[in-house]
């Protein structure tokens, strides 16, 4: 069975909890503290202070391993928002999307579908259809989705986020970049997953442009991108096209990660069925054998022999 190589780095599925303010357009958004109906002002710098505060107490509670207190302080930070910056607010879109994510991470799928649609809503409505927040929440929403199996649900909203980021006048920026890195990502395994190859296929060549560009071809984020696309080459039968790219995988790492890394042990595993496909038993036995000798020393106790 063809195996899967993730290194630390990677975001597979979802970009990591945006516990921070989020961009807004440069024309003000009015808000509770403005005290002019309407007129445009921005908020006092205490009360954006006491929320951010807010939200980096919710990160240290996430991280110390206490999701039951982090949800309670991520709803403070939510009523906090609403009553200081008004309910339409893009401060209050960031603190349900960092709520909904908390209960992504929890597997409360359903809790989490409510706060990740009004984040939605008050960025489509705050900053427009075109801001790369908005798109984060599309991004968000359809990988809730995706993990519910709802695929045909989550496609088109993958597909939206990813044309906004691709539009963006500014996206070889470091920001927007990430962000279109994880966009096409996404969609490449949403593809994957509904066996969509040949769809798959040209997100994953995409990437694998992108990747190039940004991180270099001796970088293990490239070669990840190389080890997907040899997958999918390998699900749609194209054995010889798959071979390559796998070498080419295993070769970066062992540069850069080394011989003995235990990533290496998975792609040496793909390299053998490749080889078992195309009737080498003896190179596919020599892979596996590689690989076997990788997890014993991956196992082995610290300070062994």
């Amino acid at each position: 069975m063809l195996k899967r190589f993730v290194i630390c780095l990677m975001v597979c599925l979802s970009l990591p909890l945006l516990f921070s303010g989020c961009a807004m357009k440069p024309a003000c958004v009015k808000c509770a503290s403005c005290g002019q109906n309407g007129t445009p002002g921005q908020p006092g710098e205490n009360s954006i202070e006491a929320w951010k505060l807010l939200n980096r107490r919710v990160i240290q509670y996430y991280q110390q391993g206490n999701p039951k207190e982090a949800v309670s302080l991520a709803k403070e930070s939510l009523k906090f928002a609403k009553k200081t910056f008004g309910k339409e607010h893009p401060y209050v879109a960031t603190s349900l999307n960092n709520l909904a994510e908390l209960y992504r991470i929890q597997s409360r799928f359903y809790e989490s579908e409510k706060p990740y649609k009004e984040a939605l809503a008050i960025r489509e409505k705050a900053l427009g259809k075109t801001h790369p927040d908005y798109a984060l929440s599309l991004n968000n929403l359809a990988t809730l989705y995706f993990l519910e199996k709802r695929f045909s649900e989550a496609e088109p909203l993958y597909a939206q986020a990813l044309t906004i980021y691709e539009s963006q006048p500014q996206k070889d920026t470091p920001n927007i970049a990430g962000n279109l890195d994880a966009a096409l990502s996404n969609l490449g395994e949403l593809y994957k997953a509904q066996s969509k190859y040949a769809e798959a296929e040209g997100i994953f060549k995409k990437l694998l442009v992108l990747r190039e560009k940004s991180k270099g071809k001796a970088n293990p984020i490239y070669a990840k991108s190389l080890n997907d696309l040899a997958a999918i080459y390998f699900l749609e039968g194209k054995y010889k096209e798959a071979e390559p790219l796998f070498t080419n995988t295993l070769s970066i790492l062992e540069k850069t990660l080394g011989k003995e890394h235990p990533d290496i042990a998975v792609v040496l595993d793909n390299i053998a069925e490749v080889y078992k496909k195309t009737g080498d038993e003896e190179k596919a036995k020599a892979f596996l054998e590689r690989a076997t000798k990788l997890r014993a020393l991956k196992q082995k106790p610290q300070g062994q022999a």
